[in-house]
């Protein structure tokens, strides 16, 4: 009789094991797959800080060329340009919002990688 209790123990003990399994709930996969999955986190917020600072970028290669032109104007016959200064304040206006919207955004990236590092 105590060989037939054993034999249920060691049974309900092996369903349980394999019931895990089945559910997918192996503490050695269940390691794997959060390593894997905080690993992708970890290139994924990479990925956004490479994205934020690309965009940066091409923003400040608008505020140099606005810049240079500025600049060149001042050597340059201004009464001959069909531009109004009140149009060239708009569009440095516009350069910058978007240039300070920018930093704004690769300093969130930035942080957000951060945190999912540590």
């Amino acid at each position: 009789m105590a060989k037939t209790v054993r034999t249920a123990e060691t049974t309900s003990a092996k369903s349980k094991t394999t019931k895990r399994k089945a559910a997918g709930d192996d503490p050695a996969k269940g390691a794997e797959t959060k390593k894997h999955a905080k690993k992708r986190t970890i290139i994924s917020a990479a990925l956004l800080v490479e994205d934020a600072f690309y965009n940066l970028r091409w923003t400040h290669r608008a505020y140099d060329c606005v810049q240079n032109f500025l600049a060149s104007l001042n050597t340059r016959n201004v009464e001959r340009l069909l531009v109004e200064p009140r149009e060239l304040t708009a569009l440095m206006e516009l350069v910058n919002a978007e240039m300070g919207r920018r930093v704004q955004t690769v300093e969130e990236a930035i942080r957000a990688a951060r945190k999912v590092m540590h």
